[in-house]
C-alpha cells in the first residue's frame, strides 16, 4: 500500500482547467480525489524530492512566495502540489 501526503487545503481539479487529467492516467492513480473532484492527497514518492528542496520550505516559512505554476506536465502538476502537502 503506498503512502499518501495529504494536501493542508484541498484544491479542486478545475484549479488546473487547462491541464488534460485524462491524457495522463497516472496522475489519477497517484491521487485521492473526493466525489466532487478536490484533490485531497498525492502519492508520497511524486512529491517527497520535490517537497524536501530548499525553496519549499523557505515558502512555507514565509520567506518567500508561492512561485505561479504553468501546470504543462506532470513534472510541473506535481511541483505545485509539493506547496500544498504536509511531509
Amino acid at each position: 500500500m503506498e503512502e499518501y501526503a495529504w494536501l493542508d487545503t484541498p484544491i479542486h481539479k478545475n484549479l488546473f482547467r487547462k491541464f488534460p487529467f485524462e491524457d495522463h492516467p497516472s496522475i489519477m492513480e497517484s491521487l485521492k480525489i473526493t466525489v466532487d473532484g478536490s484533490i485531497m492527497a498525492v502519492a508520497m514518492s511524486k512529491v517527497k524530492s520535490l517537497y524536501e528542496k530548499e525553496e519549499v520550505g523557505l515558502v512555507r516559512m514565509g520567506y518567500r512566495e508561492t512561485p505561479n505554476f504553468k501546470v504543462e506536465d506532470e513534472e510541473s502538476f506535481y511541483k505545485a502540489l509539493a506547496y500544498s502537502v504536509t511531509i
